[in-house]
């Protein structure tokens, strides 16, 4: 089964990503970011991954996958990586503690996202599979 889709949009980027899980929801919502913008590797001699990790708090579902996915952002933008791998350690409604993994890079073929919106945003679960739909300001 596919975990995300692009959904057309006038403007910006919207993606619809799957789970059997919440959790894994938002594993692949991080992955299906970064797959959209389309990393374009640094060549390095020698490559080699990266890994950050960090901690989140919110108050809903949906504040918890805004604050998520920009605070991967801001980690792309801050070291220039793209992240290819997303671990959840700890998974509460409320919080998570998240490992990213990656790879150096030189930009992205799709531009910048300026920003994760709530724009539409919806966590759901359907049929016994989650589902989120974002939107992304770029």
């Amino acid at each position: 089964m596919k975990k995300w889709e692009r959904l057309p949009h006038t403007a910006d980027i919207q993606i619809r990503v799957y789970g059997d899980t919440v959790k894994e929801l938002f594993e692949c919502s991080l992955q299906a970011m970064f797959e959209v913008l389309g990393p374009i590797r640094r060549h390095e001699k020698k490559e080699s991954m990266v890994e950050h990790s960090f901690h989140i708090m919110a108050h809903d579902a949906e504040s918890l996958m805004v604050d998520f996915l920009s605070e991967a952002l801001y980690l792309s933008e801050k070291h220039g990586e793209s992240y290819d791998l997303c671990v959840i350690d700890i998974f509460r409604p409320w919080e998570i503690l998240a490992r990213v993994r990656g790879f150096a890079i030189e930009g992205f073929e799709s531009g910048e996202i300026k920003a994760v919106t709530y724009h539409q945003l919806k966590v759901i679960e359907r049929d016994g599979l989650w589902q989120a739909d974002i939107v992304f300001d770029v």
